[in-house]
Order: C-alpha cells, then structure tokens, then sequence
C-alpha cells in the first residue's frame, strides 16, 4: 500500500482522524511528525487517500510520500 503524508489542523481531533483513516482502509504508519501537525499513513490506493479530506474537516491535506531532493545552484 502506498504511503501519504496527513496534515491536520492544529485543533484537530486526533483521535476521530485516527479512526477516520482506519474507517477508510488506512493505518497509521508514522506518528512522530504529529507534534507538527503531520502523520504518515498507508491507504489502499489513491483514491481512497484523496478522499480523506471529504470524511473530516481537520485533514488540511493529503500527499504522497515521496523523497524530496534539493540541489545547490
């Protein structure tokens, strides 16, 4: 299953998103970031993670994670 980064409101119920995810097919797979506001999730394919946002208004947003590169000019 692919990974996405989660980000949620700062006033968000963590607890219901949490169960928000698992009622959709999702798990949880990275809590560390969610000081931050962000948690690491699996879900079934993209579909069901793009929907996330249409099942709770504290999902801010959802991506995929992906590694991220810089380059110095």
């Amino acid at each position: 299953m692919p990974k996405y980064i989660v980000s949620l409101e700062s006033t968000a119920d963590y607890e219901a998103t949490k169960q928000t995810i698992k009622n959709q097919g999702g798990t949880i797979v990275d809590e560390s970031a969610r000081i931050l506001g962000m948690i690491t999730v699996q879900m079934p394919d993209e579909g069901a993670a793009s929907s996330l946002k249409s099942f709770s208004s504290d999902i801010i947003s959802v991506e995929p994670d992906q590694i991220v590169t810089t380059q110095a000019a």
